[in-house]
């Protein structure tokens, strides 16, 4: 309380100084977060605000950290709003180092939501980067005439060191991922631009400087694209089949999963079948599992696909850390939804989670409970594949991906190739709820509940690393190759 009357003392001195117009409220879907400047009392309000949310919501803020860094983090974030006004953008980097303590992927603000679902007209630059040896190059591109592969140097005014750092503040991480965070960061280089020049119709250009193969320096102009072609790109968008397969020469079996959010469960047990039914007929001498770009979704469906190589029937044990808030999955299930809950579990208690978590449901807001969870996935074929197998894994490998990781090196099912997830052996954060503040409308998510195998028996911090690395070329971004095919063919060499 002395510290929070403090920061408000601090901020009534420094606003009868203040010259600057501000506003109080920010509308995504007609201003721009670096043209809107917030005034310091609606800031410190929606600080104050989301710091409550947290301590209400999120099911333990403290599993990687302690609750004084917590603390700590939102009195430096509320000390640095109350000096001046600020830009949205300024504030989103603000927010997001606060909220990065937590060291958790499910709470945090998604910095696209500016870009995106707000107007189709807003222009954006229509690229994305790749970093290769401490350098960067275009990856994809929606514009022809601009080289892929080509080194980027600056858009602009701005150095791509400069929009580099700019990513890594609006990143996400899981734990000590950081490896995984730096690369989502490089994503976040085209985020960061965009958020910084994005016009709300007119056309717009920016002028980019490239380095070619040749290592001559080219300027070039770009013309800027509208906001929903840059989110139909293969970086953002999931691929039409969320499962897909292949079989190599030497027979080799390749699982492709890139979501494990179907939109019919069912329908995704069917497909994982028939994959595994091919399997079996062809007597496949080797499997490779990718779940690369893969952000979770459903844990039936990730065990589901686990049951298929758990040859040696080990049990899921896991612990599930609810927190009961407003916000929770109960509080946010329809009328119809709550009755059907109510009625499934009346009916199987006192007997199976579901009871366990009625019992949790009629428990007051704020009480906390761990439930285990404890289950042997099975599958409709009632095989489990029992040849060498691999997992590909990528720093957008997240949520029920990790989980899978984590449960395939529990097992010791095989070798983990690509580059560290988002993530680690102590499970994951889900079910996240999104909080709206108040006068800015950024949209933020808390979890409400933490998933732990049982196999852990004390605070994890450590990603899941891959055991054989791979990573793309620049040669690899030039002819569009990808670089885990390309791996199998030197491999089968």
């Amino acid at each position: 309380m002395r510290i929070l009357t403090s920061l408000l003392l601090l901020f009534l001195v420094v606003q009868q100084t203040m010259a600057q117009s501000c506003s109080m409220d920010f509308n995504p879907k007609r201003q721009l977060v670096v043209s809107t400047i917030l005034c310091p009392d609606a800031m410190l309000a929606d600080l104050t605000q989301l710091h409550k949310n947290i301590l209400e919501v999120h099911p333990n803020p403290t599993y990687y950290g302690e609750l004084n860094d917590l603390s700590s983090a939102f009195q430096k974030a509320c000390a640095e709003v109350v000096q001046k006004p600020l830009s949205v953008f300024d504030f989103l980097l603000i927010v997001n180092t606060y909220l990065n303590v937590l060291k958790d992927s499910h709470t945090g603000i998604n910095p696209k939501q500016f870009l995106y679902n707000v107007n189709v007209n807003r222009q954006v630059l229509p690229f994305f980067v790749s970093q290769i040896d401490q350098k960067f190059y275009i990856n994809y591109a929606l514009d022809p005439n601009i080289t892929r592969g080509a080194e980027l140097i600056k858009i602009d005014q701005y150095e791509i060191a400069e929009l580099y750092n700019y990513g890594k503040l609006l990143s996400l991480n899981e734990g000590n991922a950081y490896a995984a965070s730096n690369d989502i960061a490089i994503e976040y280089i085209s985020v960061a631009y965009n958020l910084l020049s994005m016009s709300l119709k007119e056309e717009k250009t920016a002028s980019i400087q490239l380095v070619d193969q040749s290592g001559d320096t080219i300027h070039q102009s770009i013309l800027f694209t509208p906001s929903w072609k840059y989110f139909l790109s293969s970086l953002f968008e999931e691929s039409e089949e969320m499962i897909s397969y292949t079989f190599d020469q030497q027979n080799n079996a390749i699982l492709t999963v890139t979501s494990f959010e179907p939109l019919s469960l069912n329908h995704f047990q069917k497909e994982i079948d028939a994959f595994f039914q091919e399997v079996k007929q062809r007597n496949c001498p080797s499997l490779y599992i990718d779940l690369r770009n893969n952000l979770g979704g459903l844990i039936r469906a990730e065990e589901y696909l686990f049951s298929y190589i758990n040859t040696k029937q080990t049990p899921i044990r896991t612990n599930y850390l609810y927190k009961r808030s407003d916000y929770d999955r109960f509080a946010r299930l329809s009328p119809l939804q709550e009755m059907q809950f109510i009625n499934r579990a009346k009916n199987n208690y006192p007997n199976g989670l579901i009871s366990k978590e009625y019992d949790f449901y009629k428990l007051p807001k704020g009480s906390t409970a761990t439930i285990l969870y404890d289950y042997l996935p099975k599958n409709n074929l009632n095989y489990a594949y029992d040849g060498p197998c691999q997992l590909v894994i990528n720093a957008n490998s997240m949520s029920a991906s990790v989980l899978f990781a984590g449960w395939f090196k529990y097992i010791e099912r095989g070798e983990i190739l690509g580059s560290t997830c988002m993530g680690g052996m102590g499970g994951t954060f889900g079910n996240p709820a999104v909080i709206t503040l108040n006068h800015t409308g950024i949209n933020v998510m808390i979890s409400t509940l933490k998933f732990t195998p049982l196999h852990i028996k004390q605070r994890e911090l450590l990603p899941i690393e891959p055991t054989i690395p791979i990573r793309a070329t620049r040669r690899d971004l030039i002819e569009r190759k990808d670089p885990f095919y390309e791996y199998l063919l030197n491999y089968q060499k």
